[in-house]
């Protein structure tokens, strides 16, 4: 009997990565679909926070965004060598070309689009706590500049809805099955 576990996306892809912008609900919709998938999850964002020992805003503020990128990408090269993972992208991982061609060698990457005032809505709480925030005018001049990025992703879902709905609208998208529950 063969084992019931996808290790794999149709394509023979071992990972499924997740983009979009700060509050688009990456990290949330992420475990939803490895749970459903029975795969891992990880969050690049905490991974680098690990490999820095140092919290993702200390990272921004000490070393600046040059240092951040080239960590992320270091990172992301072990990220991707584990097999049937669910990665949550941090939100700028596609402006960087290199990063976005290794996450489209090695995975199948969906876009969790949602317009700026529903992230904006969703966030207002804890704004002060994302190092790359800003005041209205800074912030859609960063949802632009990685809008180019976001666009390469090869799959895009409304991530205008409940985390459930959206979970299950990336896992059909991209051709995913969950195992049979036994």
């Amino acid at each position: 009997m063969s084992d019931p576990v996808r290790t794999s996306l149709p394509g023979g892809r071992p990972q499924l990565h997740l983009a979009g912008f700060m509050g688009s609900g990456k990290s949330t919709v992420g475990r939803l679909v490895a749970r459903r998938l029975l795969w891992n999850f990880l969050d690049l964002d905490g991974v680098i926070e690990r490999h820095e020992g140092r919290p993702v805003g200390r990272i921004f503020a000490e070393s600046g965004g040059q240092h951040f990128r080239e960590v992320e990408r270091h990172v992301l090269r072990q990220v991707v060598l584990k097999p049937a993972t669910v990665v949550a992208l941090g939100g700028g991982t596609l402006i960087d070309r290199d990063s976005r061609a290794l996450c489209r060698e090695r995975a199948a990457v969906v876009w969790l689009q949602c317009p700026l005032e529903l992230l904006e809505k969703r966030l207002h709480n804890v704004a002060a706590t994302r190092p790359l925030w800003g005041d209205r005018e800074a912030l859609q001049a960063r949802f632009d500049e990685r809008l180019a990025g976001y666009e390469a992703a090869e799959f895009c879902v409304d991530a205008d809805a409940t985390p459930e709905q959206v979970a299950e609208r990336v896992v059909e998208l991209v051709g995913a099955t969950a195992p049979e529950h036994q």
